[in-house]
């Protein structure tokens, strides 16, 4: 597999420049994500396997085109909270916020490469999280403004089927509802 660097770097600048223009209010946790993560953001996967966004780049590529599919529901709710909550509601697939501890390591394994086409592996190194949890965790660390419900967009964007999201499964939360909604969409374009 070639890794386009030059593709996955614009789409980086587009990503930090999207961030800028949907987080007037946290300029300066744009500037910090940018200044501590950055680099680890450009090149992060978003999973083990490349049909599912195991690419250099994957996740940022994700966010976007999860950002764009958010448009679809700009009837039912406002599209630039969507916009926002699509934009980082994966951050906590980086990882631990240390050095070494990346969710997602390359696999050294041929067979699971060739047979898996599992191209990476879980960080055992990495502190174990929920996705959700890590990037509430990120969104604290780097003072991103937030409301209720885009936070709890975040925090239930696995999914209500999860233990943790249950309690809030049978209420009406358009903006949760339809970041699941535009992840469904762009997991099934991949």
């Amino acid at each position: 597999m070639k890794t386009n660097f030059d593709a996955i770097k614009q789409n980086y600048e587009k990503y930090i420049s999207l961030l800028r223009k949907f987080f007037p209010n946290s300029i300066d946790a744009v500037d910090a994500l940018e200044t501590e993560i950055g680099e680890r953001i450009f090149l992060a996967p978003r999973d083990l396997k490349p049909e599912t966004g195991g690419v250099p780049g994957g996740l940022v590529e994700f966010a976007i085109t999860t950002a764009k599919h958010g448009k679809s529901f700009s009837k039912f709710i406002d599209p630039k909270k969507l916009v926002r909550v699509a934009l980082i509601h994966e951050l906590g697939k980086l990882g631990g916020p240390a050095e070494g501890q990346d969710l997602f390591v390359a696999e050294e394994s041929d067979w699971h490469r060739e047979k898996l086409g599992r191209h990476y592996k879980y960080n055992e190194n990495c502190k174990k999280m929920s996705v959700a949890h890590r990037t509430m965790f990120y969104v604290a660390r780097f003072g991103f403004s937030l409301d209720e419900e885009e936070w709890l967009a975040l925090a239930t964007s696995a999914g209500f089927q999860y233990d943790e999201n249950r309690f809030y499964a049978n209420e009406t939360l358009p903006l949760a509802q339809s970041l699941h909604a535009a992840r469904t969409f762009t997991l099934a374009g991949m």
